[in-house]
């Protein structure tokens, strides 16, 4: 009952923020009854309509005199390959994903730093549209787990390969996706998974010497274990949102306890002594970060804290041989990884320079591998032991001579219309100068709770090198800035936070950096939302629009998302058929868009459901505004393979250089 007032109170007050229009729904309506019957579930029709929107779109961008020199060289930039995810095992063998001149990422291991890379997973798997989503190794290094997906669609399936490179798939089933859980370091031949079939989490094991699969616990609602130790799992379940528990699941009673109130609760490790380690904000004040606590099984609800940071806390885990704590700590997108005893002693972590730190894993030995990358340097693997100061370098890709250092980006924070100042990375041209003439690009993250970082992105040195300044908030909603700066956008904050996105156009508007003419807003996923609405709500402040796999109508993507992102929708807009969902909705409001807009879809996404992007783009053909719409058939969230990623790239290039150079 308490929620149900504070929504209601929330309601009102969301209701009385004015949008810059008024909805015009009736119209939009009239066409949706035009789609809705078949948009879902008529094949014949989903496909006749892909079939003539993609062409109508490549007829037009491919035509231009910019496809063919800008495919050349964002061809050349995305050959530039990386490296991602080291493992290292107890005998010192390395794995990693590496993409080497090939479409997808396959799997590699070295017996030692700087060794010649041997291919584990097959070459087929790239023609056979699968991809590598995660692996494990199991400790001892007789074995490793691979998860793989097709062509994007995120039903997970999950294979074996031993040593010597044999494989064989263990879990295969296109209705049910399989999530590795973690090992058993006792039993070798035992390890979990969650299985999750669109409809409830199961726990369950499996077993190699039989190869059978056990369920061992299910329940209704979203619930996960995240460590395994002595017959005991951690399990979190999700209500949505900042809405975490953290429990404990026994095996031997085939019971849930939970151990906590619900909070932000990220993972739960066991330590040596069977105490619960976690990243919470159960402890934190509203302006505090997450901090590490620990936690007693036996006195439940009762957390200490180990480790208040003064700057997010982005991942961490726990070496429970070592009896180490590692943390990537998030400055402004930037890495600053620490390690601590139990005792809060800190280890050195070799110095890597200002970048991004990925990827850590140890051995029982303490040898440590880590990725490390930054606008400037590719992405690379390390490796050092726990308490020394020097790093040896694992594996490089070649950028085959190509200079990056001209690739600069700097913080700034730009005020809001209320006074908040939002920060955001912006990637300046040398040459540019504050005349109001530079084209430019302001890209919207995706997540909501996503964040830009200043990574390695090869297409960014492309921008820079036509002249192109771009601009990447991280505006409030983002991660990266502490809880109260991720909830600020949730329900009746959604349109302050739209404020935040709608002011860094205004900001490069008002320093001299560019001019409406000249400016052009992208977004993929929440991004793509962002730019769905500030193109039917300030048209006049740029040229030309790309929303990628966007959101355009709230209710009907949470209705035909992936279950599991559910609550996590309902927690960030509202429950489907609420004022606050149709108000937020930027499909309602297309009759204002009077710019040129590139709206994408992908025919596998589970997130944001292909249907949703249909709609916006047959909703703006209909109603005969400047759309051009483009699916890619063996897509999901986003690009399933290099040359996906290198034309989808050139797409977005070559349709805002039309608009804007031209």
């Amino acid at each position: 009952m308490v929620f149900h007032k504070i929504l209601s109170v929330l309601l009102i007050s969301f209701l009385m923020i004015p949008a810059a229009f008024a909805q015009q729904g009736k119209k939009v309506e009239e066409i949706l009854a035009e789609i809705d019957p078949w948009v879902l579930t008529d094949t014949a029709k989903i496909m006749s309509f892909i079939d003539s929107a993609n062409q109508v779109t490549e007829d037009y961008i491919y035509s231009s005199k910019y496809w063919d020199p800008v495919v050349e060289e964002l061809a050349f930039l995305l050959g530039i390959d990386y490296i991602a995810s080291p493992q290292i095992t107890n005998d010192g063998r390395i794995y990693f994903q590496m993409r080497i001149t090939g479409d997808k990422a396959a799997l590699f291991y070295m017996e030692e730093p700087m060794g010649w890379p041997v291919q584990v997973t097959p070459n087929s798997w790239a023609e056979e549209g699968i991809i590598i989503s995660d692996f494990a190794v199991h400790p001892n290094g007789e074995y490793l787990l691979v998860q793989t997906h097709i062509n994007g669609d995120e039903k997970m399936d999950v294979w074996h390969f031993d040593r010597k490179g044999h494989s064989r798939p263990l879990l295969i089933d296109r209705t049910t996706a399989f999530f590795f859980a973690g090992f058993d370091r006792e039993n070798p031949d035992r390890f979990f998974v969650v299985p999750y079939d669109r409809q409830s989490f199961r726990i369950a094991e499996y077993n190699l010497a039989t190869d059978v699969l056990d369920t061992l616990y299910s329940e209704p609602g979203i619930f996960y274990p995240t460590d395994y130790y002595h017959g005991k799992m951690t399990i979190i379940r999700s209500y949505g949102g900042s809405e975490q528990q953290l429990g404990l699941y026994d095996l031997a009673t085939n019971e849930i306890t939970n151990l906590t109130d619900t909070a932000i609760f990220s993972s739960g490790v066991f330590t040596e002594d069977g105490k619960i380690l976690t990243l919470t904000s159960a402890k934190s004040d509203e302006d505090e970060f997450t901090k590490i606590c620990m936690l007693d099984p036996d006195k439940p609800k009762k957390l200490e804290v180990i480790y208040s940071p003064e700057f997010e806390i982005g991942s961490y885990f726990y070496d429970r041989q070592l009896q180490i704590i590692f943390m990537n700590l998030n400055k402004d997108g930037y890495s600053l990884p620490t390690i601590i005893d139990m005792k809060g002693n800190e280890i050195p972590f070799p110095e890597v320079g200002i970048g991004i730190v990925d990827g850590v894993s140890t051995n029982d030995s303490g040898d440590v591998v880590f990725t490390f990358n930054s606008p400037t340097v590719a992405p690379m693997a390390y490796k050092f032991h726990l308490g020394d100061s020097e790093k040896t370098m694992v594996a490089k890709v070649s950028t085959f001579g190509f200079d990056f250092s001209n690739v600069s980006v700097e913080v700034i924070r730009y005020p809001s219309e209320d006074g908040t100042m939002i920060p955001s990375l912006i990637y300046i041209p040398k040459s540019a100068k504050k005349d109001g003439t530079n084209p430019a690009i302001v890209e919207y993250h995706g997540g909501p709770a996503g964040q830009h970082r200043p990574y390695f992105q090869r297409n960014l040195a492309f921008a820079l090198s036509k002249g192109f300044i771009f601009m990447r908030p991280n505006v409030r909603g983002s991660s990266g800035y502490g809880p109260a700066w991720e909830q600020a956008d949730n329900l009746e904050g959604r349109l302050v936070a739209l404020q935040d996105a709608e002011q860094a156009i205004d900001y490069l508007i008002n320093e001299g950096w560019s001019n409406p003419d000249k400016i052009a807003i992208w977004g993929a996923s929440y991004g793509g939302y962002t730019v769905d609405w500030l193109s039917t709500q300030a048209p006049e402040k740029f040229a030309v629009a790309v929303s990628d796999v966007g959101v355009s109508h709230p209710d009907h993507t949470i209705e035909h998302s992936n279950p599991v992102f559910v609550p996590y929708w309902n927690s960030e807009y509202g429950p489907v058929g609420s004022e606050i969902n149709r108000k937020v909705a930027p499909i309602f409001y297309a009759e204002n868009i009077s710019r040129p807009i590139l709206v994408t879809g992908g025919f596998n996404d589970p997130r944001v459901p292909p249907s949703d992007p249909r709609r916006f783009a047959y909703v703006l053909n209909k109603l005969g505004k400047q759309v051009w719409y483009f699916e890619e058939v063996e897509a999901g969230h986003g690009a399933s393979g290099k040359q996906q990623v290198i034309r989808d790239l050139a797409r977005n290039y070559v349709f805002t250089m039309m608009h804007i150079m031209d």
